[in-house]
């Protein structure tokens, strides 16, 4: 993936066509297979990153009920399936065998 700069006044990310030829040669260096592919769409988004990038998993500090599973920095869809086991063991026993006390919503507050 290659990061670049949002304007987030229009409210969502801008693919830029023109780098996509670049992006693609550089992706066919490590996978050769996909070289000759033909790209029939793209997509760009905004990354959450967290202050002390490190993201945001457990209850909500504030609202009961609430679960907060956010802010991955980029790593989102390789830690996906383990995220979500960890937050389902959460939800529906209340409790996760994974310590997730790091991740705390709250940890950012003065007195935390």
């Amino acid at each position: 993936a290659e990061r670049v700069s949002v304007d987030l006044d229009p409210g969502h990310a801008i693919a830029d066509p023109m780098r996509l030829p670049l992006q693609l040669r550089a992706v066919a260096r490590l996978l050769p297979a996909i070289a000759k592919v033909a790209v029939i769409r793209t997509w760009s988004g905004c990354e959450g990153y967290v202050r002390d990038m490190l993201p945001v998993m457990g209850r909500s500090a504030t609202t009961p009920g609430l679960f907060h599973a956010f802010g991955f920095c980029g790593h989102g869809f390789q830690l996906g399936p383990g995220v979500g086991d960890a937050m389902a063991e959460l939800i529906t026993t209340g409790r996760c065998e994974t310590p997730l006390d790091d991740f705390r919503v709250d940890r950012f507050d003065c007195a935390a």
